[in-house]
C-alpha cells in the first residue's frame, strides 16, 4: 500500500515512482566528469522518468560543472561575494545589471553569469571604489563615506591657464608665441 506522498506512475497508473540517483558522464570543452543524475523508477512497470524537481537538480549540476570549467564563480561563491558586499539580490542586480532576478539564478546555478559579469563582480569585491562607482551609476548611495560624489568646493581664487605650447601654426612665425 502506498502512502499519500508517493507519486503514481503516469505510464502504467499502477506503480509508485521511487527516486533514484545515478551517475551521468558528461563532457564540456574537453573536460569530463560524472554528475549525479536524479530520476525516478516505477516499481510496477520499470519506466524511468524525471519530474520537474529532478530535472532542475540535473540542470543545476551541469551549469555548476560548466562554470567550474570556464573558471567562473560558482553559485555559492557568487552568494558569498554578494553577502560580503552586504548587498541584497535585487540591489546587486541594479548595481551589476543582468535583470531583476539575475543573482537568484547565478547563486542557484540556474544560469551561468557571463565572463564579463564575473570579472565585474570580482573587481567590485577587490576594489571598494569600483563598487561605489557602480552604486552611484545605479543611483544608489555609496557604502564608503570617504568615497562619494560630493561637490568639490569652488576655488577661493580664480585660476588662469597659460599656454606653454601650441600645435596651431601661425602664418608668419610658424607658431604663436605664448604670453
Amino acid at each position: 500500500m502506498s502512502n499519500k506522498h508517493e507519486k503514481i506512475c503516469p505510464v502504467c497508473g499502477e506503480g509508485c515512482l521511487r527516486p533514484q540517483v545515478g551517475k551521468n558522464p558528461v563532457e564540456y570543452k574537453g573536460k569530463t566528469t560524472e554528475l549525479d543524475l536524479h530520476y525516478s523508477v516505477c516499481d510496477a512497470c520499470g519506466s524511468e522518468q524525471a519530474g520537474p524537481d529532478q530535472l532542475r537538480a540535473n540542470k543545476r549540476a551541469m551549469v555548476a560543472f560548466k562554470k567550474r570549467v570556464d573558471g567562473l564563480l560558482s553559485g555559492a561563491e557568487v552568494r558569498a561575494l554578494r553577502r560580503r558586499l552586504r548587498l541584497k539580490q535585487a540591489v546587486a542586480a541594479r548595481i551589476f545589471g543582468g535583470g531583476p532576478v539575475a543573482f537568484s539564478k547565478y547563486e542557484s546555478d540556474d544560469v551561468a553569469q557571463s565572463e564579463a559579469m564575473d570579472r565585474l563582480m570580482r573587481l567590485a569585491a577587490d576594489m571598494p571604489e569600483a563598487l561605489d562607482y557602480l552604486r552611484r551609476r545605479a543611483g544608489l548611495e555609496t557604502t564608503d563615506p570617504h568615497w562619494s560624489d560630493a561637490v568639490v568646493p569652488p576655488f577661493t581664487q580664480p585660476h588662469t591657464l597659460t599656454v606653454v605650447s601650441s600645435s596651431c601654426p601661425d602664418r608668419e612665425t610658424g607658431y604663436r608665441k605664448c604670453a
